[in-house]
């Protein structure tokens, strides 16, 4: 029924905000970093090269939660027998870490090595693109929804086949994958490059307004900061 459509939906929730505050103050950080090494001000721009390597960082530090909390919703979204309710989802990761422990390699870090290598550079771009985006257009309201949305589309376009590979590793029963690269050629054997893409539309669809809104709250929550230091 509708409760299919929610399949795996509790675990991103509850992490969302997590992963988020992670990702932007890991970036602020890096920001931070970086123009003290290079002996800027603390308002001077970034270079974009610079700005890629704070996104990075940031995707770097977030891909932590980001590895686990993915795993377990795929898993509970490719179960058929799951009926989309919350306690299904802990039942998945208490099993894992049951079965397999927390750092084996079928455990609750299973896939993190390729999340790291996604959402490193998917983060870089990001970020350029909003910074780009926002330099040119401004900061207003609809200028930080708008670039926001195109960079989430451009972050997701940039690493999307790489996702797809994830996903199947992630998922696969212990042993059925002797390797990445015999992963890899497994997706490629079922229909050729096209397989990388599946669900390519989808994705562009949530991505732009998904992020248009993250980037539209990420400055409104800065501004108050900025005019309250005490917060």
């Amino acid at each position: 029924g509708v409760r299919g459509l929610y399949k795996g939906v509790a675990s991103p929730t509850l992490t969302c905000g997590v992963m988020n505050a992670c990702l932007f103050f890991s970036y602020d950080y890096a920001s931070t970093m970086s123009r003290r090494y290079s002996g800027s001000g603390p308002d001077t721009d970034l270079t974009l090269g610079q700005v890629w390597c704070a996104g990075g960082a940031s995707g770097l530090a977030s891909a932590f939660i980001t590895g686990p909390t993915e795993l377990v919703k795929v898993l509970a979204q490719t179960n058929l027998k799951n009926e989309g309710r919350i306690y299904e989802e802990w039942l998945i990761l208490r099993g894992m870490v049951k079965d397999h422990g927390w750092l084996s390699p079928h455990g609750p870090g299973r896939g993190l090595m390729i999340t790291v290598l996604r959402d490193t550079p998917s983060f870089g771009f990001y970020f350029v693109v909003y910074e780009a985006g926002t330099r040119y257009f401004g900061k207003s309201d609809l200028s930080s929804f708008c670039c926001g949305g195109a960079a989430g589309a451009v972050a997701w376009a940039a690493i999307y086949p790489l996702d797809v590979l994830k996903t199947r590793w992630s998922t696969a029963p212990p042993g059925r994958f002797t390797s990445l690269r015999h992963c890899l050629k497994s997706v490629l054997a079922e229909g050729g490059p096209r397989t990388f893409y599946r669900g390519f539309g989808a994705t562009m669809a949530r991505a732009f307004p998904q992020n248009g809104v993250i980037f539209c709250t990420y400055e409104f929550v800065k501004s108050l900061m900025t005019k309250s230091p005490s917060l």
